[in-house]
């Protein structure tokens, strides 16, 4: 992404997943919308339970400074890519994290 862009965290339920960079806020709230970005989160797990239900609500709000921090220093570590990064806010079951902590 470019430096007109801001850092969102996508929340089910309420609670902070997925941080990741949109244009706008309504960019945002689109991303959160996608039926295939629901349908993947449905199938990953932390600590054995599901990080998504079919019928969770997604939605986004402007990062936090620590989430901004997590979000930057993953991009730092992760291999470089035109695609764009999305950084996960909890522990995944099967995945190996690069840093989730900013410092």
């Amino acid at each position: 992404m470019t430096k007109q862009t801001q850092t969102f965290v996508l929340e089910i339920d309420g609670k902070p997943t997925l941080a990741f960079e949109a244009r706008s806020v309504a960019e945002a709230h689109e991303i959160c919308s996608d039926p295939d970005l629901k349908a993947d989160l449905c199938t990953l797990t932390s600590a054995g339970i599901p990080i998504c239900a079919d019928t969770a609500a997604l939605s986004a709000r402007p990062a936090k400074r620590r989430e901004i921090a997590s979000f930057q220093r993953a991009v730092q570590l992760a291999p470089a890519s035109d695609e764009p990064t999305m950084v996960f806010l909890v522990n995944l079951d099967g995945v190996v994290v690069v840093a989730i902590d900013p410092e």
